[in-house]
């Protein structure tokens, strides 16, 4: 029996070393996960097992031990009925993993002559619309830790619109910094512990000015915040081409010169497919080859590796043991990278 015993405890260690070892519980990275979610009708996507997710015997729970943070559309939040919200927060909660929303912080301006901006145009919310997915999270019992804005600099700054569409307002950074403030302020009163952060897309880094655009934009986001934002997170629209990976690299390097200088906390990734890709084998096959280009080839290290869509595809965030899935993409990319424990 005592030999049992001992074989028994040898085999445990084994695994937990082996375990240890593939999901590299030394490194500081973090993996945050964000699947499509929207409430029907919306024409926005939603993984078909999005809220299955939440069940207690979901099948995610070695992706959930390497998850440090669940992003949630502020979209999906504003519509999702209370008791929906009511079961992620707790499952999430009983996970012990952080809460996170991506939405727009842009307060919609007053009206501009000619029209620009707002409604219609990403990027833009409301003070009523934060106050709305705060009272959700409360309600169920739950924090929101940190809140993404949806691009605020790209859409207030640089977006010049559609054809046919509302057009951006090609804002200074001073108005920006002006458009974001009354939003983020309501976030920080209903949690005053919650962290803010900045999803921009790669389309930045070939402005003119942009770096000097980007120091004034994190400048002032401390001075008006009183502190650094805590992550910056890179949104490569791959898919348009390998210039956006070429000005990827040149954003990425430059935030490399702002987070030395105390600007900018964490600098993240968003790991995803192509836009058209014709299956979920296709799409997990694209955000696998994303995460090696930038991590293997050209030897970045994020801080924030964000496994995300809002695409079609993958169809399913489950099981974590289907390679199709987002949750298996989280084990593949924990498997290939060392990520930090919770």
């Amino acid at each position: 029996m005592r030999k049992q015993h001992l074989f028994l405890r040898s085999t445990v260690s084994i695994f937990l070393l082996l375990f240890s070892a593939a999901f590299g519980s030394l490194s500081a990275t973090e993996i945050w996960i964000a699947p499509q979610a929207s409430v029907p009708p919306s024409p926005l996507n939603r993984a078909v097992d999005f809220l299955d997710m939440f069940d207690s015997g979901a099948s995610w729970r070695n992706a959930a031990q390497v998850i440090a943070v669940f992003k949630l559309y502020g979209s999906y939040l504003e519509h999702a009925p209370q008791e929906q919200v009511n079961k992620i927060v707790q499952d999430l909660n009983r996970r012990h993993i952080s809460i996170a929303v991506e939405a727009g912080v842009m307060n919609n301006p007053e009206a501009t002559k000619p029209a620009c901006g707002g409604h219609g145009v990403e990027g833009y919310s409301t003070t009523a619309r934060a106050k709305l997915i705060s009272k959700k999270i409360k309600n169920a019992g739950g924090l929101i830790a940190y809140v993404a804005m949806d691009e605020p600099l790209w859409f207030g700054r640089y977006y010049k619109g559609l054809p046919g569409k509302q057009p951006g307002c090609r804002h200074s950074i001073e108005q920006v910094l002006d458009l974001v403030m009354p939003v983020l302020r309501v976030y920080r009163e209903e949690f005053s512990t919650v962290k803010i952060g900045d999803i921009e897309p790669s389309g930045v880094g070939y402005q003119p000015e942009w770096k000097d655009d980007l120091g004034k934009w994190l400048s002032g986001l401390r001075d008006r915040l009183g502190r650094s934002i805590s992550f910056m997170q890179l949104d490569v629209p791959f898919s348009a081409g390998s210039q956006q990976v070429t000005a990827a690299l040149s954003f990425y390097n430059q935030l490399e010169v702002l987070r030395a200088q105390n600007l900018v906390g964490n600098i993240g990734i968003i790991y995803n497919g192509m836009p058209n890709d014709r299956t979920d084998k296709d799409w997990i096959d694209s955000a696998k080859s994303h995460i090696r280009l930038f991590e293997h080839d050209y030897k970045l290290h994020p801080q924030q590796a964000v496994i995300q869509s809002w695409a079609p595809r993958p169809t399913h965030a489950l099981p974590e043991t289907a390679p199709e899935s987002l949750t298996g993409l989280v084990l593949y990319y924990a498997s290939q990278s060392r990520v930090g424990a919770k």
